[in-house]
């Protein structure tokens, strides 16, 4: 999902939205709820709900070329009722964002038609996201002697234990 709000000067913010299959919004009575999780570490788009709470979102559509538009007025809960539909495992979010007075639509979308993202192919199984991490930031470090020094001693086991307690405590 792709989250649109506006701040109090009238600038626009974008904000991706990602979940597990069946946990990312539902909808209840006309209104649709999403929640917030810990890995998104940002909140532009809440402050922007308190300041204006009209937003917009596209939702892609898990097997389908469609896209589903929505438009409405957003409120934010941290009630318990709000939040636990939203529970990965045992946690649940601190946050959930409800969207009244809904309009939706959908329309396909022939840029998914020509990505044929579905069926996902699988990821091959020698892809190591710590490898990966670490030579990205060796293209793109700084030139500056903190960065040479970061550059030398971060291995890829090193990411990795960092990657895993992040998963562990910062996903959901």
């Amino acid at each position: 999902m792709a989250l649109a709000t506006i701040d109090p000067a009238g600038g626009g913010d974008l904000s991706p939205k990602g979940d597990p299959a069946g946990r990312l919004a539902r909808i209840d009575g006309g209104t649709l709820a999403f929640p917030d999780r810990p890995g998104n570490r940002r909140t532009d788009s809440f402050r922007n709900i308190i300041a204006q709470p009209r937003i917009a979102a596209a939702l892609l559509i898990p097997g389908s070329t469609m896209v589903a538009t929505l438009t409405g007025t957003a409120t934010l809960s941290s009630d318990e009722a709000a939040r636990a539909p939203f529970a990965v495992g045992d946690k649940q979010p601190l946050l959930a964002a409800r969207v009244h007075d809904l309009t939706i639509a959908l329309a396909p979308s022939a840029a998914l038609a020509r990505a044929r993202l579905w069926p996902a192919a699988p990821a091959p199984a020698d892809v190591s996201p710590a490898k990966m991490l670490g030579e990205h930031l060796r293209i793109n470090r700084g030139k500056g002697i903190g960065a040479r020094i970061a550059s030398a001693v971060v291995t890829p086991g090193m990411i990795q234990k960092g990657l895993d307690q992040d998963y562990k405590n910062n996903l959901y």
